[in-house]
């Protein structure tokens, strides 16, 4: 319904009823948290190759509307900070996933995370639920522990025999999984282990309602206004 990672997306998602949004957090070449899914920039903005080499005076030239469709044109790649603002302001809660190159090193993993902590955590008001930090890397999520208390989950494609201690490891409170290679096993183990469990990306109802059977206690969506709707929706 609205171009992703962008602040059009937050006001969509509220207006749909969503009560939390997730956000990809990278940065520019020059240090600056933005908001943004992909390693290169060219699915989704007017710009070519990889995001980390770009300044921010850069990035923020970019259009990362119009790809989706001419009433977005001009919609522009929002910093950390910017989309905090917006989510807080709209009330929503936030899944903030720290979201690395492939090959990214520990060290750049920990950069990111320290960084994107220090822009986001003082505009969080305090009335709001905190923030959810997750990430695939478990160097981001170990210095999220050390710089924050805000909770941590720990994405991953598919739950490995290990996943119970690296959780507990990394003081993971939920574990963000793919939907499609889930099974209802699995989600019984994560909730017995205490953990709460996350699917993406998950857009057919079908899908959603299944997930929501087996006791996954939230789903990822790009139609927030349609799953909402289902018998087995958390709040129905």
């Amino acid at each position: 319904m609205a171009p992703e990672n962008t602040l059009a997306s937050f006001v969509t998602a509220k207006n749909q009823g969503a009560p939390w949004v997730e956000l990809d957090v990278q940065l520019s070449a020059d240090g600056v948290a933005v908001v943004f899914h992909d390693e290169c920039l060219d699915r989704t903005s007017t710009g070519r190759g990889p995001l980390s080499a770009q300044s921010w005076a850069a990035l923020r030239r970019l259009d990362a509307g119009s790809w989706f469709g001419p009433a977005f044109a001009g919609e522009p790649i929002p910093t950390l900070a910017e989309a905090v603002a917006t989510i807080a302001g709209l009330g929503l809660g936030l899944n903030l996933e720290i979201k690395l190159p492939a090959g990214a090193t520990a060290a750049l993993a920990e950069r990111t995370a320290r960084i994107a902590l220090a822009e986001a955590a003082p505009l969080w008001p305090a009335h709001l639920p905190p923030p959810l930090v997750s990430s695939f890397h478990e160097a981001a999520l170990a210095e999220a522990a050390r710089r924050s208390i805000w909770p941590r989950g720990l994405l991953l494609e598919r739950l490995p025999s290990d996943w119970r201690q690296r959780a507990e490891r990394l003081g993971c409170v939920s574990l963000h999984v793919a939907a499609s290679p889930l099974t209802p096993a699995q989600a019984f183990a994560v909730k017995e282990a205490g953990l709460a469990l996350l699917a993406y990306t998950v857009n057919r109802p079908a899908q959603a309602e299944r997930l929501w059977q087996w006791g996954v206690d939230g789903v990822f969506t790009d139609a927030p206004g349609l799953l909402l709707t289902l018998p087995f929706a958390p709040g129905a």
